[in-house]
């Protein structure tokens, strides 16, 4: 597993960074960009893994950002509360 080796996944992560970054330069919308990049990303997963391990990892990081967007909210209707006084 990749979680293995944390210093190839950031070497990793840094390269696809700036790949990505160099196609938005070249004029390529991010979204465009992001959005092929996830779908062969997942493509190439479900070649390695198969369907159902991709699936558990899409739900999986569907609920780390469903948290992520849970707590923004409470952190913001804090601080909502918190500059009315």
């Amino acid at each position: 597993m990749i979680e293995d080796l944390p210093e190839i996944r950031e070497q990793l992560t840094s390269h696809w960074q700036a790949a990505a970054l160099d196609l938005v330069k070249r004029g390529f919308r991010p979204e465009a960009v992001f959005e092929t990049l996830l779908t062969v990303g997942l493509a190439g997963h479900v070649e390695i893994h198969g369907k159902e391990s991709t699936a558990d990892k899409l739900v999986a990081v569907a609920g780390k950002l469903s948290e992520q967007v849970r707590n923004e909210l409470a952190a913001a209707e804090e601080a909502k509360g918190s500059t009315k006084n």
